[in-house]
């Protein structure tokens, strides 16, 4: 129903307030640009904007569309980026699916080696949730993604759990936490930390090891990232509580990090398609990743401490 250039124009108006601005990132004239607009709600038979204060707003109708537009998008210009690579004679190609805080920690070192070996694949990263990174994979738009995820999720594709994860809490290397060798749960609760959202796998993990020990939940800051939990708490705005992944990034910016609690899920896993040949270029990748993993996330201080049978549920003890 809609060509390139509309899909083009749609994400302009995303992006941009007025038609005017829109049009100008698109390389169209304004008028060109309204009578685009106007002859799509004619066919769609509904209004895609809002005119208020003299500027659009989307509709509740045109803003369902935009995910689907952008992913078009996204699809057309890697078909783009391929037949370009093609042309070039680079005839290799590796999509990689990643969640942040995988693509800022263990995801460099890996694509590192996978680079010294086939120097000539052309490489996209795709960054995405859990569950957008798993459609990827589903669809075929990625070769291989890294996510933090539940095992009902990744039953839908091929996977490689690479590591438990656990929850750690970071803090500046001058706190005064930062000078103990151990920390509890306990003690940053009552605190007042920085979390994760709750529709993050490890947001969610961290506000039920809460409930779960009749501990309270009251964070001073919820964050959606786990890079952005570590320079929040960087900036002495509170101790962090993040996953595995989060207090490794958290080190290298020369945080301090301790162990909090072991978890059973989420897990640090790699998926790709069930239906699809992984290449030379995906398995070194993974290996890199599975290496990666077992470096960071396996390390003594990062190892669980010996569970409590009183504990072992997250009942109160």
């Amino acid at each position: 129903m809609f060509n390139r250039r509309e899909l083009l124009l749609l994400r302009a108006m995303y992006r941009h307030d007025t038609v005017t601005a829109a049009a100008a990132s698109v390389n169209m004239t304004q008028p060109a640009a309204s009578a685009l607009l106007r002859d799509m709600e004619t066919r769609l038979g509904f209004a895609l904007f809002s005119r208020e204060n003299r500027r659009l707003h989307l509709t509740s109708q045109g803003r369902a569309l935009i995910p689907e537009v952008l992913n078009a998008l996204a699809g057309i210009e890697s078909v783009d980026r391929l037949a370009v690579d093609i042309r070039q004679g680079a005839l290799a190609r590796l999509d990689v699916g990643a969640v942040a805080i995988a693509a800022s920690s263990v995801l460099p070192a890996a694509m590192a080696g996978m680079r010294r070996a086939h120097p000539a694949v052309a490489v996209t990263v795709r960054a995405g949730t859990a569950l957008e990174i798993i459609e990827m994979a589903v669809d075929h738009r990625i070769d291989l993604g890294i996510i933090i995820g539940s095992p009902p999720d990744i039953d839908r594709v091929s996977s490689l759990r690479l590591a438990p994860l656990g929850l750690h809490a970071v803090m500046p290397p001058d706190h005064p936490w930062a000078r103990q060798p151990a920390l509890t749960l306990e003690e940053v609760a009552a605190a007042g930390p920085i979390v994760l959202a709750t529709a993050l796998p490890a947001g969610r993990a961290t506000r039920q090891a809460l409930e779960a020990r009749g501990l309270p939940y009251r964070p001073i800051i919820e964050v959606a990232q786990s890079s952005a939990a570590c320079a929040l708490a960087a900036q002495g705005l509170g101790v962090a509580i993040v996953e595995s992944l989060g207090a490794h990034y958290a080190e290298r910016q020369g945080l301090a990090a301790r162990h909090l609690l072991a978890l059973e899920d989420p897990v640090l896993a790699v998926v790709w398609s069930r239906d699809r040949a992984m290449s030379a270029p995906a398995r070194l990748l993974q290996e890199g990743l599975a290496e990666q993993a077992r470096m960071w996330l396996s390390r003594p201080d990062a190892a669980p401490p010996a569970r409590r049978p009183a504990r072992a549920r997250g009942k109160p003890g």
